[in-house]
């Protein structure tokens, strides 16, 4: 059974929020113009700061979009209310929606691993509906017999227990699932810590070190499952 993460790993997270969020300033250039660079970092640290708050459930996914756009408002002179908040997170979402790509590796390595009869799945954080969604943007949704997110599981990663769950569900032995995310840490680590074979994508090849399996590219998948 090989389980995969969804962002950054088989969707070019990383360019469709740089696209998606550059578009929104275009948007509302008479506020952000001038300061998109400055706005795009503070873009990315309030993303990370309150979908952390999600996944630690001291918000639910709606609110936590909020407050993204929110404090990125708030940060250039401009109060929204609830309703504006939510409203302008859904312009965002859409321009977001419109860059979402799969990574070049993704089919080819997919539909070579499923005709050679491996179970394929995923695990990833996020609201359960949304990742779906992105899974049948990229065309890749046939190709996987199990779908799990924290939403759902209630625990995310770096959890290792969000790997034991999925493992009780289907009623298999940790050691007999591989891993695979472009996250040392949160997916490669955190899943061996587990029991499982955890597998790091390393896209943008950083020189970090550690006695982990690995690759650089999908395709390099088919050579050591």
């Amino acid at each position: 059974m090989i389980f995969f993460d969804i962002d950054g790993t088989l969707l070019d997270y990383d360019t469709a929020e740089k696209n998606g969020i550059s578009h929104f300033f275009q948007k509302y250039n008479d506020i952000f113009s001038g300061n998109e660079l400055e706005a795009m970092k503070l873009w990315h640290e309030l993303s990370e700061k309150y979908f952390n708050k999600f996944l630690s459930k001291e918000l639910s996914f709606e609110e936590q979009q909020g407050m993204r756009m929110y404090h990125l408002f708030k940060a250039y002179g401009v109060n929204l209310s609830p309703w504006e908040s939510q409203h302008r997170f859904k312009q965002y979402i859409e321009l977001y929606k419109n860059n979402w790509t799969a990574f070049e590796d993704v089919h080819y390595t997919l539909q070579t691993l499923q005709q050679g009869g491996h179970s394929l799945g995923i695990i990833s954080n996020g609201d359960y509906e949304q990742q779906v969604k992105k899974l049948t943007a990229l065309n890749i949704l046939q190709y996987f017999k199990y779908i799990f997110t924290s939403s759902e599981l209630g625990i995310s990663k770096p959890d290792p227990e969000i790997f034991h769950r999925t493992a009780l569900q289907l009623n298999l032995e940790m050691k007999d699932y591989y891993y695979i995310g472009d996250q040392l840490e949160t997916d490669a680590i955190s899943s061996t810590a587990a029991g499982m074979q955890g597998i790091w994508l390393n896209r943008d090849n950083s020189q970090l070190k550690y006695d982990i399996p690995t690759i650089c590219s999908l395709h390099e998948v088919l050579t050591i499952i």
